[in-house]
């Protein structure tokens, strides 16, 4: 996801009502939910990649990415998978919703598209990371282009959408089962088997998309060809991980200045640039609301960024043009934001 993110507006007038027209199993742990209109109307369009956000119980908010082939375009499915250590979406999803439940969601939005390209992408997904490389693979198949996915799963049992990727992807491999060295292993050789030049789009936990980012690094990708998106934040990053050294206290008061709209306003300790924006009337599209996913990314006119998302490159972090404002912040005493 080191490319530009869509930036979006949410509000209550956009809000849709979904149905769950159908409940079933995609694999061990994993629920797939079918998603029609509550009254009937046309589902809002969306390409490979997107997300959607719920609204679930008590206020909870949490985003899922769309997992139909090009050919369903009547509904929206998500795959939700059954998380041990839930933080409330999972066990809501898995235990309460039924057919027939209603939902309230914001419309799909997509930080992690599938860049229309010659060059034949190689993708590579682990665990319940398959779900955006599923509609992806399968609109490369539709489109019939030349593309690798490399599937790694626990077992067999754990695989879900293994039978529909076997049949339509033009070249797949399963994973089943590997440990830290072997992932690593197995990583480095699909890379070592297609060109550095080849996009690469990369979905699942933290340290697999990590070890995916580092060995394409070593072997010679460029940054703007490698895509990713994570399903959880990393562990914060600390000040040290910014090159960029707060002159101030890192959460001190400092002056946000949303240029497009004509506005201003004061940050203040733990609050996000998000928060503060909205108190003025400036509503920032996000999604994940902790720097990973992408959707909030925004331009910086003046002012230096404190980073603490976990999307924006090395390169993108040192030019001090770009921003997640979910929760990064200013290094100095004003920011002045392209909004």
């Amino acid at each position: 996801m080191n490319a530009v993110a869509d930036r979006f507006n949410c509000s209550a007038a956009t809000t849709l009502m979904l149905r769950v027209r159908a409940v079933r199993q995609a694999a061990q742990d994993i629920r797939l939910l079918e998603l029609v209109s509550q009254d009937g109307a046309a589902l809002r369009p969306w390409t490979p990649g997107a997300h959607l956000r719920l609204q679930l119980q008590d206020g909870l908010v949490r985003a899922y990415s769309l997992c139909n082939t090009p050919q369903q375009r009547d509904c929206y499915l998500i795959a939700v998978k059954r998380e041990p250590d839930s933080r409330g979406g999972s066990a809501f999803l898995h235990e309460q919703v039924q057919e027939g439940t209603t939902i309230s969601a914001s419309p799909p939005v997509n930080a992690f598209p599938l860049i229309a390209d010659a060059r034949a992408p190689l993708l590579l997904a682990a665990g319940i990371g398959i779900t955006p490389l599923h509609a992806m693979a399968a609109e490369l198949a539709m489109q019939g282009r030349r593309h690798r996915l490399h599937y790694f799963a626990r077992s067999l049992a754990h695989a879900a959408f293994f039978h529909e990727l076997a049949a339509g992807s033009q070249g797949m491999s399963l994973h089943l089962g590997l440990d830290g060295a072997e992932t690593e292993h197995a990583i480095a050789a699909a890379l070592a088997a297609v060109p550095r030049s080849s996009p690469l789009y990369v979905c699942g936990p933290s340290p697999f998309i990590d070890a995916a980012r580092r060995h394409a690094q070593l072997a010679g990708w460029r940054e703007q060809d490698i895509h990713f998106e994570r399903f959880a934040a990393p562990a914060m990053p600390t000040a040290d991980a910014d090159p960029v050294r707060p002159v101030q206290a890192p959460d001190s008061t400092f002056e946000l200045v949303l240029q497009r709209s004509g506005l201003r306003c004061q940050v203040l300790p733990g609050q996000s640039i998000v928060a503060a924006a909205a108190q003025v009337g400036v509503v920032i599209g996000t999604s994940c609301g902790e720097g990973f996913c992408g959707s909030c990314e925004s331009t910086v006119l003046e002012g230096q960024p404190w980073h603490r998302d976990s999307v924006l490159s090395a390169a993108e972090r040192a030019s001090g043009r770009r921003i997640l404002p979910c929760v990064s912040r200013c290094a100095g005493t004003r920011l002045v934001l392209d909004l």
